[in-house]
């Protein structure tokens, strides 16, 4: 957990920091309203103000906290002869005050409950990101239905002329070869919107419904052997590093996990059209709750993401690949199967190329029950 002090009374701050370090956090400590709006481009969980600062005092300093920095938690130090600020701080997003001298206890209890609430919100993110994806779901059955009947009437239409065509009586007709081309066209392009139906289903209802261990080097191979033509066609060299064989080993589908590891690797291909550098690894990762997860990235040496874009790359039919006429689907589908499993899907914006990071939850004693 990371801890900012921000008061001016060193031998007040620094001691503190000291105790909070030796208990297992990151606290730092800042002198004064210049020093701690410096430091706010960095993640803070919590932060403890003075309410009384050289400059710039802890009730205006607070204000553009929260307007940088809305869900970190504040808390606001006072004393005795301070409370109407204290009280106007409050009234600004504090979440609490505490009055000097103040009591290491009382900082740890601040910290429980921010930890807490930090565990609340991640909660609520996963909660509404799962309802986002069943809602997709849910369209996307509607979708399916309603567009790939008629598609299939039109496919078979499209191969009945195609059969009238192939007569020698039809050689005769003006423009046939036209005609005959036309018909390509449209068995290929439905044939591509039964495939954007298809993978739109699966953003919303996945692949398998049988779970278990999942070998994610043997996955990440089988992938790889898949796209080789493709690599060598481009000249990207691959690089791969995973944990040894008997390390923990994370919970799904395996299908679906292929389905998530080929939409990653043919998005990184994509941004390396004219060669570069694939690399693929994989580690076991402390989370905050105390446990485990698997944790695989998959980095490009292409161009990298734009701050702009990055916000949307999971969106549904979002692309930046015009000129591939691509669907846009790829990475909402693969967020959608991450996510159904209870893990997460994130990209890193760099400008010397991009980052994908799948973390998945580790399988558990539990998940070995079902499975049996």
């Amino acid at each position: 957990m990371r801890v900012l002090i921000v008061d001016d009374e060193a031998a007040f701050a620094e001691p503190l920091a000291q105790r909070l370090n030796l208990r297992g956090m990151d606290a730092a400590v800042a002198g004064d309203a210049t020093q701690a709006l410096a430091m706010l481009g960095e993640p803070w969980d919590i932060i403890f103000l003075d309410v009384c600062l050289p400059g710039m005092d802890g009730v205006s300093l607070l204000k553009i906290i929260r307007e940088r920095c809305a869900d970190v938690d504040v808390v606001m130090l006072s004393g005795a002869t301070e409370m109407n600020k204290a009280v106007q701080a409050m009234r600004r997003g504090a979440r609490n005050w505490l009055s000097k001298p103040v009591a290491l206890e009382s900082v740890l209890e601040e910290c429980r409950k921010s930890r807490e609430r930090a565990e609340a919100r991640r909660r609520a993110a996963r909660l509404t990101e799962e309802a986002r994806w069943r809602s997709l779901g849910r369209i996307a059955e509607g979708v399916a239905h309603e567009v790939n009947n008629p598609l299939n009437i039109i496919v078979q239409a499209a191969g009945m002329v195609s059969d009238c065509l192939e007569g020698p009586e039809a050689e005769a007709l003006p423009d046939v070869g036209e005609v005959r081309d036309a018909l390509r066209v449209i068995v290929k392009q439905s044939l591509r919107v039964r495939e954007i139906t298809r993978k739109l289903l699966m953003a919303g209802k996945g692949l398998d419904p049988r779970t278990g261990p999942l070998d994610v080097r043997a996955v990440v191979r089988r992938v790889l052997g898949l796209l080789q033509g493709r690599m060598e066609q481009q000249r990207v060299t691959c690089m791969t590093d995973f944990p040894a064989d008997d390390a923990p080993r994370p919970h799904g589908s395996p299908l679906e996990l292929e389905q998530v590891v080929l939409h990653l690797l043919e998005n990184a291909l994509d941004a390396m059209p004219d060669g570069g550098t694939l690399r693929v690894s994989a580690k076991i990762e402390a989370a905050g709750d105390g446990e485990s997860v698997y944790v695989l990235s998959v980095e490009d040496s292409g161009p990298g993401i734009a701050a702009d874009i990055l916000p949307h790359i999971f969106e549904p039919f979002f692309t930046t690949r015009r000129e591939r006429k691509a669907a846009g689907l790829g990475l909402a589908v693969a967020r959608g199967l991450v996510v159904k499993r209870g893990g997460t899907l994130e990209a890193t914006p760099s400008t010397t190329g991009a980052c994908f990071v799948l973390r998945l939850p580790l399988e558990s004693s539990e998940d070995d029950e079902k499975t049996a």
